[in-house]
């Protein structure tokens, strides 16, 4: 803490200035990708220290700054795509980091709403700057829904408001004692589940997810989840039971239908990867349901998934809307291929801890039909994570060279999913 500044706001203000910096220094100075991709890490990279470092180390400062520095990391691919916007995709993403900060550590619900808003329309932007109608089709999709989105959350936060008196997050006795507070806490947490993309509520994000260039796909998957997950925890633990039902079988829900998809949209690698993320999101909703240790479990398993998702999505930047695997080279399909191990679940990755921490608390808090539906869809998932794997061993024969600008956050990116796997105790440190 600085000054009686809590961490979360400190790692926020860092980023907020980076985004001026990047949108007003860089873009007057040159249109260079590499001096966008550079200043913004390294603005990334302080807020990241004063989230690990703090009095309060969290997972919401630590994860979703590691998330822009592999997003930035990986910015100079994009040159070619929008060599004319370099600066404003570095500021957007180091805003859009500072709003899921603002989100993910909010004390009441309107902290909760400007930091969902400020992650939310920096998406929407990053999404609309891809290459294509395609990009601009995704954004505008995923902005009139965000809006609907919004406006139910915000109805919700004014019926919270009439019922407590305050716009602090609703205890259980405030909750089950009125029933404006009750339908004002539904409201609240479906929309923050739009954020989390889940079933059904993801069609805007499905589109996004797909559209979008890779680094920003992964961005955007990854600190949304992360973000919305530790708010909708704070949800959960404030209102008690009366909340937490309802996330379960959302949860449940969501596994199936992200499931079928995925399967469905196999033999095509980003619509198979945007209907895996709202699987993962599916497991995220089923553990914040599971009260009282779920809230918990639900944000380490989105660090780790956001770990995961960033390889994958690092391996495939700059390899365009239909990846050819065959050709991408010998570097890029090693760490794609860990990539998907990993999201599969396969032990020991990262994939496997997080789906085992949400199986033991589905079945602890949920019963055992919760857990039967987790489970299947961890299963099925090794079906179609793994379906890409023998392109993959094609490229590794191949002769290909992997581009440079993609080498720091691919190594980087692997070294993180390593370190994860071999101790996945930091990640459920910094969660708790």
């Amino acid at each position: 803490m600085i000054a009686g500044i809590p961490a979360h706001l400190v790692a926020a203000s860092v980023l907020v200035i980076g985004a001026v910096v990047a949108l007003l220094l860089i873009s007057m100075l040159s249109t260079n990708s590499i001096l966008a991709s550079v200043v913004g890490a390294i603005f990334a990279i302080v807020a990241l220290l004063v989230g690990a470092f703090g009095p309060q180390p969290s997972l919401a400062v630590v994860g979703i700054c590691a998330i822009a520095l592999l997003a930035l990391l990986v910015l100079p691919v994009l040159q070619t795509a929008v060599p004319a916007h370099v600066a404003e995709v570095s500021a957007l993403l180091l805003l859009g980091s500072a709003g899921g900060i603002a989100l993910a550590g909010a004390t009441d619900l309107l902290q909760a709403v400007i930091g969902l808003e400020t992650l939310a329309l920096s998406a929407v932007i990053l999404v609309a700057l891809g290459r294509g109608d395609r990009c601009l089709e995704a954004s505008f999709k995923y902005f009139v829904l965000g809006a609907i989105s919004l406006a139910g959350l915000l109805y919700g936060v004014g019926l919270v408001y009439l019922g407590t008196g305050s716009f602090g997050f609703p205890t259980a006795d405030q909750v089950s004692a009125n029933p404006l507070t009750l339908a004002g806490v539904v409201l609240v947490v479906l929309g923050l589940c739009f954020e989390l993309a889940v079933f059904p509520l993801h069609w805007g994000a499905l589109d996004a997810y797909t559209a979008a260039a890779a680094s920003v796909a992964g961005f955007v998957m990854s600190a949304s989840k992360l973000a919305a997950a530790y708010a909708l925890g704070r949800v959960v633990l404030s209102a008690g039971a009366p909340a937490a039902p309802l996330l379960v079988w959302i949860g449940c829900l969501t596994i199936i239908w992200g499931t079928f998809g995925a399967l469905a949209h196999g033999r095509t690698l980003r619509r198979m990867l945007a209907y895996s993320a709202i699987t993962h999101a599916g497991f995220i909703g089923l553990a914040l349901g599971c009260l009282p240790n779920g809230p918990n479990t639900a944000v380490f398993y989105a660090g780790l998934y956001a770990s995961m998702a960033m390889l994958v999505f690092a391996a495939l930047a700059g390899t365009g809307a239909e990846p050819e695997l065959r050709t991408m080279g010998r570097g890029r399909a090693l760490a794609l291929a860990l990539g998907l191990f990993a999201l599969s679940g396969i032990p020991p990755t990262p994939g496997f801890w997080a789906k085992l921490a949400v199986l033991v608390v589905a079945w602890q808090s949920a019963g055992p039909l919760p857990t039967l539906i987790a489970a299947a869809g961890g299963v099925f998932s090794v079906l179609y994570y793994l379906r890409p794997v023998p392109d993959l061993l094609a490229a590794l024969r191949a002769e290909g060279a992997t581009p440079r600008v993609v080498l720091p956050g691919v190594v980087l990116a692997t070294i993180l999913v390593v370190i994860v796997s071999l101790a996945p105790g930091i990640a459920w440190t910094l969660a708790r």
